[in-house]
Parts: C-alpha cells; structure tokens; sequence
C-alpha cells in the first residue's frame, strides 16, 4: 500500500438535524430525551466485506482476564491480528485501549486461582506482543487502568506501562522528531511525561479534527489541570473532542459518583491510590473537565463489569450533547475463573459514517467468527448508532 494506513476517511458536511432522535432507548439514560426506536445497524454477515465509507476506531476493552492466564493470551493476540487483517476493509485509522492491560502490575508469580497463572513480566509481554502487531501500521491510543499500577491492584501509582509502551515506540504515535498524532504528554504520578496522561491529533481527510486525551486511572488533580488547560487553548476549540479514561460511566447508565456514592465498589476513591483524596471517578471528571469543554462530544471507558454495558448523554456548559459510554467485556466467555476466554474477544468498531452527522458503534468478536457464530452483538445495547456534530 502506498497511502498512510491511519488517515482513513470519508466524510461530508451535513446540517445536525436529526439530532438526537436517533438516540436509542435502550440501555440509555439521557438528559436530551427525545428517543425513538433505534434504527437497524448494518451488520455484513461476512465482516472482511468491511464499509465502503467512513472512518473507525477499534475499541479494545479491559485485556486483562487474557494476560493473566497462558491459554488466553492468544485471543488477545487474535484480536489484533484481526484488526490488523481488515484495516483496509474497515478503513480503521485509530485503535483505543480503555486500561487494564493486566490483572497484576508487579508480581514474581501467577496470582493462583481466579487471579491467573502468569506473573507480571508474561502478562506485560503478552499485552506487547499482541499490540506490537499494530504498531507502526496503525496509531494506538490507551488509558491506564487500577489493575496496572500497583502490586496487584493500585497500591501505589508505580506502573509498568511504559517499559512497555513507550512514547516512541508506535513512530505513527510519536517518532521522537515532531512526527506522529501525539501533541502533549502530561506528567505522571512520578513527575515524568508519558502517555499515561496525553493528547493526540488525529485529522480525518474532510477536515475533522479529533482530539482525543488519554487519562491515568483515577486522574490526579495535576493530570486533570493539565487537561483543561489544553482543551481551553484557542487551537483545538473547534475540534471533535474525545475522552478515553478507565472509569467514567457505570452499568446503571449513571456517572460513577453522580449520586454522591464514592464508597461503591470499584470508585476510584476506593482504592489506595484515591484515599488522599487525590483522584477523580466519572463525576469528578465531568464537573471538573467534560461539562466546560465545547468540543467533547464521547467519552470511552471500561473497568466496570455487571451488563458490561451503560450509556447516557447530557448537555454541556453549550447545551451540546457528550455521549458517555460503558463498555467492557472482561466478565464474558467464563469471566474470571480459569475456564473462561478472556472475554469471547468482544471489541467495538466505531464508525464515523460518510453522513459527516452519525456514529455508528458495532460490537464484533474474531473469536467468535473463528468457532463458526455469528461475530456480532446484535442488541441495541451493543450495536447502535448516534449523532454527532458535523465538522
């Protein structure tokens, strides 16, 4: 091929009329409720037929039930490869990992049990090898979630990740000289730019402009600063703004902490890395960076478990819809235990559609299409499409 593999696109300007009455209803709670039946989702029965239009994202959620056994650390790598395979069909620009690349940050030896038979080091290099497919073909973008810092579950803010994940090791990322989607890396918990905290520019050949930031898991109050001070710059105001954090939207539709509950399980407050007060879980975020910055219009996060899934879209500071939206898989084809998959191999696609006005956001599985089943998800809750501004 001689064309850039991550500048797919087609899309065309069009008035934001339909608005939000192409909203679904279910799994949906949304301060702009003017919802109707979903309209159906296309789903080719044979997906390496892939779109003839358009522009995705590959969302990959939590990985971590495939690093921590060795049976399953090939699924994981089965579904890159499959990304991989049909970049060109699904004119896949972008690939998002929501955290959680392994069940335990730092440890000598398998967890045992339900906690997985590999240690730290396997588990790391699993999530490399799959992942390493794609570098240098297409850019990849990642939050980092509790599961990757501490020992086992962030005791502490020390990470792995960027022995592992590098700002230069992906050059469609960064190439060191100025090359690369990457504009900003904040600082960590350490006091040193890496990913862990970052901002990326990703133009679609129309003219849109993504800007897309990526968040440590429970952001701390710094990395949050940093955020807001970049999305209030003058030269990103008209962009199409997307947040990729670990933890934001519940399975109940709500924001985590929205109801005042930081003590739930699975809140960022909860853990080690929260109890000084020194962390932000989906409420914080929105009151403090989403609901004053124009041009976010998606925020993406995993971490929670239960329906896997949640949704909701409220108004911001503009009166401008922002989609947030659950989705995670970690608990699926067995959950946790050694006789599960890893998660049936379930990842998004999420299509910015030739309209220029709709995102359509499909739910595939390689794993699924390997045993002979259908690879979709066809349910409203995981195959479903919204609006979004135009360019």
């Amino acid at each position: 091929m001689t064309h850039s593999r991550s500048t797919y696109a087609s899309l065309s300007r069009r008035a934001f009329n339909r608005g939000l009455a192409s909203l679904p209803l279910l799994g949906m709670a949304s301060s702009l409720s003017a919802a109707e039946t979903p309209r159906p989702i296309h789903l080719p029965e044979d997906p390496s037929r892939g779109i003839l239009e358009g522009w995705t994202i590959a969302l990959f959620p939590d990985t971590q039930n495939y690093a921590k056994y060795g049976k399953n650390q090939k699924n994981f790598e089965r579904m890159c490869q499959w990304v991989l395979e049909q970049q060109d069909a699904w004119r896949i620009g972008l690939v998002m990992h929501e955290g959680d690349f392994v069940e335990q940050n730092n440890i000598a030896e398998g967890g045992g049990r339900g906690w997985g038979d590999q240690h730290s080091q396997s588990q790391w290099e699993s999530a490399k090898r799959a992942l390493g497919r794609l570098e240098g073909n297409v850019p990849i973008v990642f939050a980092t979630g509790n599961h990757d810092y501490g020992i086992r579950n962030a005791e502490t803010r020390e990470t792995q990740v960027n022995d592992y994940f590098g700002m230069t090791d992906n050059k469609l990322v960064s190439d060191g000289q100025g090359g690369g989607i990457l504009i900003e890396a904040g600082k960590n918990a350490t006091g040193k730019p890496t990913l862990e905290n970052a901002a990326y520019e990703v133009r679609v050949p129309d003219g849109r402009k993504l800007l897309i930031v990526a968040l440590e898991w429970g952001p701390r109050r710094e990395a949050v600063a940093w955020a807001k001070q970049l999305v209030g710059q003058e030269r990103y105001r008209q962009h199409t703004g997307i947040l990729l954090v670990h933890d934001f939207v519940t399975p109940e539709s709500q924001r985590d902490g929205q109801d005042g509950n930081r003590k739930r399980s699975g809140n960022p407050h909860t853990y080690p890395t929260g109890r000084d007060g020194d962390t932000h879980d989906g409420e914080d975020l929105w009151q403090g960076l989403v609901h004053d910055a124009p041009q976010f219009q998606l925020v993406l996060n995993g971490h929670e478990m239960g329906s896997h899934v949640g949704r909701r879209t409220d108004p911001n500071a503009a009166g401008m819809p922002v989609h947030q939206m659950l989705f995670n898989a970690q608990g699926l084809g067995g959950g946790s235990a050694e006789k599960g998959n890893g998660g049936d191999g379930w990842m998004r696609l999420l299509t910015f559609e030739p309209d220029g006005v709709t995102l359509t956001v499909r739910t595939f599985s390689p794993l699924k299409l390997d045993e002979g089943k259908s690879p979709w998800w066809n349910h409203p809750a995981w195959c479903f499409s919204l609006p979004i501004q135009p360019v």
